[in-house]
């Protein structure tokens, strides 16, 4: 059974007290009556109240002074007040708003809505308190999340090391021996250690970027340098796929201030997503060039299936697999361009996806001029100009995104 409602009644006119105190009881609600705002908030702070009903011109306290007493309380500060005014000022209302009040009602009163009006005052105020109070529940089972996640990663990541490390030296030694069958079952240690601890890191990133901007550890790499890194994290995907690699990169000398570790995992993860996706055999183009806009385009293009245009979009939203059953027979968090995204909005660049079923897909991760070493702008710009294949390619798509025609 619910619990009977209070509401406290201030007028300074005994009629008005008399039939509204009167209709409230015929609804089943408690009354508690006050001549003046501060009789009112008097009784407000020593028995509570579910809702306020004040007239507005009253001796005393008015009414804007009681409804900005109430708010200014830090106990009694969400009751929910409704004023009644008979005043012709136009300002009346627009006062009692902005001095906290929650509704209104106008002299003389509509006594058959009467306690309609107050049913949805209580309701209103009941509904947002039950948001308010998911919203809090929400925002801590985020907090213990992200700290869950900081605390699983440092306990994981220390284990995995030691799994990885110790199976490459166990690895090692069944090589010496040319024993190739336990070599090869070290070898799986190794790789599922990897692909946990990644998928490890990934979650983490991933948190992180949703609790704000990413920590960016920044410093001056070559091109070249980012483009080794992210091949050498993906040599035995590739190996395994017979997938072909075509670089076509406009200076490896040209340097860039970024995170190292962080861009090099989204071309490997723009690789990772390539093999996965495409049949064996495929052949995969990394390209890179200077847009005429002075932005680094880095792309990674491949000949397979495509995704279909409806799909696009979705690539890009965490944890977005098209397979979600648990038979799909490709692995991952679907993490992967979600997190190249986050990567590129970090370091001020930006991310797509071109594709179309049957020809392939096409991904630009684009860092901005800003980042580019100015002293080698001259070199790599003639570079592009002598290139017309997909490192010109890369550039060209990445400046009809912003307008731009590649020079």
């Amino acid at each position: 059974m619910d619990a009977v409602r209070t509401v406290i009644l201030a007028d300074d006119d005994a009629i008005m007290r008399e039939l509204a105190s009167a209709k409230l009881l015929e609804a089943g609600y408690r009354v508690q009556t006050a001549s003046n705002g501060a009789e009112a908030l008097t009784l407000l702070k020593n028995e509570g109240a579910d809702l306020v009903i004040s007239d507005l011109d009253m001796p005393v306290m008015s009414g804007f002074e009681l409804t900005e007493a109430i708010r200014r309380d830090e106990v009694l500060g969400d009751t929910p007040v409704m004023v009644i005014t008979a005043s012709d000022r136009g300002d009346a209302v627009d006062r009692a708003f902005a001095a906290g009040a929650t509704s209104f009602l106008a002299k003389p009163m509509n006594w058959s809505l009467f306690h309609h009006a107050v049913k949805f005052v209580l309701r209103a105020h009941d509904d947002r308190k039950a948001l308010s109070a998911a919203r809090d529940q929400a925002e801590a089972g985020a907090k213990f999340k992200d700290s869950l996640m900081g605390v699983m990663s440092h306990e994981l990541r220390t284990p995995l090391n030691a799994i990885i490390g110790f199976g490459q030296i166990i690895a090692a030694q069944f090589d010496k021996e040319n024993d190739n069958l336990h070599r090869e079952y070290a070898d799986y240690i190794v790789d599922g250690g990897r692909r946990l601890l990644n998928s490890v890191s990934d979650m983490l990133l991933a948190s992180d970027a949703r609790s704000g901007p990413i920590t960016l550890n920044e410093a001056d790499v070559t091109l070249g340098s980012l483009v080794d890194d992210a091949i050498a994290g993906v040599e035995k995907p590739l190996e395994l796929a017979e997938a072909s690699t075509v670089l076509k990169v406009c200076d490896r000398d040209l340097e860039i201030c970024c995170d190292r570790a962080l861009v090099a995992r989204a071309i490997r993860k723009l690789l990772d997503n390539s093999v996965k996706f495409c049949p064996r055999g495929v052949e995969i183009t990394v390209g890179a060039a200077i847009t005429k806009k002075g932005d680094l385009a880095i792309m990674v293009k491949d000949n397979g299936p495509g995704v279909k245009a409806e799909s696009l979009e979705d690539l890009t939203a965490p944890f977005a697999l098209l397979d979600m059953s648990m038979r799909r027979s490709r692995e991952g968090l679907g993490l992967g361009l979600p997190l190249v995204k986050v990567i590129a909005d970090a370091h001020g660049g930006s991310f797509r996806i071109d594709s179309r079923l049957g020809e392939g897909a096409r991904a630009i991760f684009v860092l901005p001029a800003a980042r580019l070493s100015a002293a080698r702008a001259p070199k790599v710009k003639a570079a592009q100009n002598g290139d017309g294949g997909p490192a010109a390619e890369a550039g060209a798509a990445a400046s009809r995104k912003s307008g731009q025609r590649v020079a």
